[in-house]
């Protein structure tokens, strides 16, 4: 081995670099993927306003990675871009372990060959054993700000290592200059890259200081102010200023000058610091400048969003809107050390009084009950927000992780799991985690300061964000992506362990030959594995579901369509495929989440998105920013009378604009041109005079009177606008994502076609949307299904329940047929989707399963639905066994608490504590009792498709399972003529 460390050490850092660029780059996925990801390719391709607080460096640093290749590999080009900069990551991982390792050992070229040989392994074991986490790994190879903010925390961290190395030579203060303009720059991509600052506090008081208790303390506290220094006062109140400066003088200070005004000051307060040699204070000065050129990228977002692109989130266009922007007031506020919270007494958050560290706050019905099974905010802090959301997902990364359902607990494989069979079923036998222990023991051991600045590290990125996020209950996702600065740390930790042992074992034995051979069993043992077990559920090369999922959804509709849309997941790949790829710009897509701000239904308003005119709403832009006053709930217009809503139908118009020669539609002050598809498929005259539908609102609360009081939220408000307002000349839809309480009782007047509803002024009785099956099977015939029939690719939970929707689209075909007296055409369309949506590929839910099962016993094909009703059995079984002894441990908690009731008589407290625990298990018994009861539906469907399959033995012993697994609980057909009559009302023929 040469000599030489520093060629030795860029020798590994390149290896180590480049074996994990090759491995994100033969795992990450060929187009764009779901959640935020088609959101920032699109709004870095055009450089747009992504949603608060925006991230400009990310923006502009995406936009060169994709502004030289053509559309349809933009978002290809987006996740190589996060996929050096996560290999850069490992990058500088290696080279910090390396640097602690010196810090503890003195200069390698003072070593002798194990340690050397210690040191470099390490290093590359900590390093590579990183890039294959559960948690990094995901993030690295899609377009997310996660992979550049952990790409400047590991600089920043080096950098100051760095420093520490060079700490008494002339100059050693442009390190840290360099590094706070880093951080500058890193607020243009991800604030928790700020949170590595308290971590090189630590690094430069230990290298100047001499410890005691009093100047930790003391250090501490100033690395605090520091930060809010930076964040709050320079992020957020430095603006705020620049708006009170603009309104005090008249807009005479703008926000130039009063820019030009402060870089003045900075510039002079430089000059005569230098010249007076006040050293410290020039170097605060310079410090503090670097932060505002690197903060400074924020500018572009002001700039673009007064170009007005099609996404414009905020429309930050002023100080005032930009201040909100970057507080993220649309989110709302979250309470950090007082608040209301939960009472456990009344079962309700207590508005009465504020407590301090309040957990339990959000008023959501579905969060109180929730709360109520903690008996305390410390608890629901300590088994909820860190157990559940914090040491679940460190577990998932260095112990295992057992699927990927959303709320998977995490395994280690020396016990069984009834998930191996699902693809991200990961075990590491605590492997990693032991290791890590390890080399925490031996850091703190051999260099305790270091390891403390480690600590730090894995403290603020990690528990400090679970005490800022203080996050609410059912989540929508996983937040594991939040927390790989910690994970990054306690990695540090796993290369130092490996150091520890090889150089252990070969110093022990004086065995060159055995600490290679350490090496290579570490090496084997922990990153190896670990990427052999991650390799297949991380391997999303095959995955083209998001963009074609917003292809299918963009060519469900007619054109010039209004479709109405829930979440990130059918509304951002929507946008990145019109933004990015061009499909379909004529269709109108509207957030009903955003329909709730002011700023976005002027947007909708005002703004022509390509080809898709403004959508027609009746409210003045004056009106539209005095919307959210209703919920002072002062007047009697701020509240909402529970009734049916009548919206007109005006044929004679409908009749003009629809069959008339004429080939444009006149829509408000608009001329949209007319294409037939925009009718509805009928004659006019079929179409009734007026839709009609109740709606009842959403719950408030009862006055002082007892009575109930109703609101509507600014969503539904602007739905029944723009549904009046168009008067029916724009085809309007709901993507069949969006949930029930967002479709406002319309569903009487649905149309399935493809993957959305249309609203259609024709009542009908389907409860789930009456089906045109020339009309849906066209829009399924446009339908892209890339890689689905591919049985190496990965689909998670997400992809997964999106293709059993599919599923649900296609049967509604094939029972459409079948109504309709043609076998054939049913049989086709059954067999039309297996092809695109194999269960040997996506094995689907249960229900969807029974349900082809059971569409293809009405037709005939017997030996199809009896072997898809068998595949489904021991699942069907399984979930019926879970959730009935789910059940009974429930009432055997109630038969406890009811026990505890009478022994509290006279404790009025405990009582209604008690009350509340008995309420919230009352709740949960109902739900499993409904899961109880879709199992035995489901048995039902098997047993008569055994029935009409002549398999009467086998249709009698499902009556005998469920009767052994229920105890004789749940009523079940014996008999065919019972089971068929019980099926068809289930499934509503």
């Amino acid at each position: 081995m040469q000599k030489d460390h520093k060629s030795l050490n860029k020798l590994f850092g390149a290896i180590t670099f480049f074996a994990s660029l090759v491995i994100y780059l033969l795992t990450m996925p060929l187009t764009t993927a779901f959640w935020d990801s088609p959101e920032w390719t699109a709004t870095s391709h055009l450089l747009q306003i992504p949603h608060p607080p925006g991230a400009p460096f990310f923006l502009l640093i995406g936009r060169l990675f994709s502004m030289f290749v053509p559309s349809d590999y933009v978002a290809l080009s987006m996740n190589v871009y996060s996929a050096i900069a996560s290999a850069g990551t490992i990058l500088f991982l290696y080279l910090i372990i390396v640097r602690f390792i010196i810090e503890m050992k003195g200069h390698p070229d003072t070593y002798d060959y194990i340690d050397r040989v210690a040191t470099y392994s390490g290093a590359i074991i900590g390093a590579i054993a990183f890039s294959v986490t559960d948690s990094f790994w995901i993030s690295a190879v899609e377009a997310e700000t996660y992979a550049l903010s952990m790409f400047f925390t590991s600089l920043v961290v080096w950098l100051a290592l760095k420093w520490s190395e060079k700490h008494d030579q002339p100059g050693n203060e442009r390190w840290l200059i360099f590094i706070v303009y880093l951080f500058g720059l890193a607020f243009g991509v991800h604030l928790l890259s700020l949170l590595a600052l308290f971590a090189i506090a630590m690094i430069i008081y230990f290298k100047k200081y001499e410890f005691t208790f009093l100047s930790f303390i003391v250090a501490g506290l100033v690395s605090i102010g520091l930060f809010f220094l930076i964040y709050p006062i320079t992020v957020i109140q430095l603006p705020t200023l620049m708006g009170t400066m603009s309104d005090a003088t008249g807009g005479l200070i703008g926000a130039a000058s009063f820019f030009m005004i402060v870089s003045g000051l900075i510039i002079l307060g430089i000059y005569l610091t230098h010249k007076r040699r006040m050293k410290w204070l020039n170097m605060f000065l310079l410090a503090y400048g670097c932060i505002l050129i690197g903060y400074s990228t924020y500018s572009l977002i002001i700039i673009r969003s007064m170009a007005n692109p099609p996404i414009d989130q905020n429309s930050p266009e002023s100080v005032r809107d930009i201040v909100s922007y970057l507080n993220r007031e649309q989110y709302g506020s979250t309470p950090l050390l007082s608040g209301n919270t939960f009472n456990n007494e009344t079962g309700n958050i207590d508005r009465t009084k504020e407590s301090l560290f309040p957990r339990r706050y959000s008023r959501e019905a579905r969060h109180v009950e929730k709360y109520a099974q903690y008996s305390s905010d410390l608890a629901f802090f300590w088994h909820y927000q860190l157990g559940h959301m914090y040491f679940r997902y460190f577990a998932w990364n260095f112990i295992g992780r057992d699927h990927d359902i959303q709320d998977a607990n995490w395994v280690s494989g020396f016990s069984p799991s009834d998930n191996e069979s699902n693809k991200a079923h990961n075990v590491y036998f605590y492997l990693p985690f032991l290791l890590g222990l390890v080399g925490m023991f031996y850091h703190f051991q051999s260099d305790w300061k270091r390891a403390t600045v480690v600590l730090v590290l894995f403290v603020v990125t990690g528990i400090a964000i679970v005490l800022y996020l203080n996050q609410y209950p059912f989540q929508p996702r996983e937040r594991d992506y939040s927390y790989t600065g910690s994970f990054f740390a306690f990695a540090i930790w796993m290369g130092i362990g490996a150091f520890s042992l090889i150089q252990l074992i070969g110093q022990q034995f004086k065995s060159n030959a055995l600490a290679y051979s350490t090496a290579a069993l570490l090496f084997i043992s922990v990153p190896v594995w670990m990427g052999y077990q991650n390799w297949d559920d991380h391997d999303r090369t095959l995955q083209y579901v998001a963009p074609d999922y917003a292809y299918n959804l963009l060519n469900s509709v007619a054109p010039y369509a209004i479709i109405f849309t829930n979440g990130d997941n059918d509304t951002f790949p929507l946008w990145y495929l019109q933004d990015v790829e061009g499909v379909r710009r004529d269709v109108r897509v509207v957030n009903l989440s955003l329909l709730n701000t002011g700023w976005y239904i002027k947007q909708m308003k005002n703004k022509w998105n390509y080809e898709s005119p403004p959508v027609p709403i009746s409210l003045t832009d004056e009106q539209v920013d005095r919307i959210e006053e209703k919920f002072q709930f002062t007047r009697p217009d701020h509240f909402w009378t529970p009734k049916e809503v009548t919206i007109p139908v005006n044929k004679p118009m409908l009749r003009n604009a629809f069959e008339a020669s004429d080939s444009s539609v006149e829509n408000g002050t608009l001329s949209i041109p007319f294409v037939p598809e925009m009718g509805f498929g009928v004659p006019v005259d079929v179409l009734d005079d007026e839709l009609r539908f109740y709606y009842e609102g959403n719950f408030l609360g009862q006055d002082a009177q007892g009575n109930r009081m109703y609101y509507t939220r600014v969503q539904d408000d602007m739905v029944m606008d723009i549904l009046r307002t168009n008067e029916w000349k724009r085809p309007v839809y709901f993507a069949i994502t969006v949930s029930s309480d967002g479709q406002l009782n319309l569903q009487p007047y649905f149309r399935l076609e493809g993957k959305a509803f249309r609203v259609v002024p024709v009542k009908h009785d389907d409860p789930f949307g009456v089906v045109d099956p020339i009309i849906h099977g066209n829009r399924l015939r446009s339908f892209r299904f890339r890689e689905i029939d591919n049985e190496n690719a990965y689909f998670d939970e997400n992809i997964r329940r999106m293709m059993d929707n599919y599923r649900t689209v296609i049967t509604r075909q094939a029972q459409e047929w079948g109504r309709a007296g043609q076998p054939d055409s049913a049989l086709v369309w059954l067999r039309w989707g297996e092809e695109k949506i194999p269960f040997t590929t996506i094995r689907g839910d249960l229900t969807s399963m029974v349900t082809y099962a059971y569409r293809y016993v009405q037709l005939g094909e017997t030996e199809r639905s009896v072997s898809l009703a068998k595949e489904a059995m021991s699942d069907i079984e399984q979930s019926m066994i879970r959730n009935m002894e789910r059940i009974d441990r429930i009432e055997v908690a109630m038969n406890s608490l009811d026990e505890d009731m009478q022994r509290n008589r006279g404790d009025l407290s405990k009582r209604r504590t008690i009350q509340n625990q008995i309420r919230t298990f009352s709740t949960q018994r109902d739900a499993m009792v409904r899961e109880i009861s879709f199992d035995s539906s489901r048995f039902m469907i098997a047993q008569h498709i055994f029935f009409e399959a002549g398999l009467t033995d086998e249709a009698l012993a499902i009556s005998e399972k469920v009767a052994t697994i229920t105890g004789q609980r749940i009523p079940f057909p014996t008999s065919a003529a019972e089971s068929k009559a019980n099926v068809q009302r289930i499934m509503g023929d």
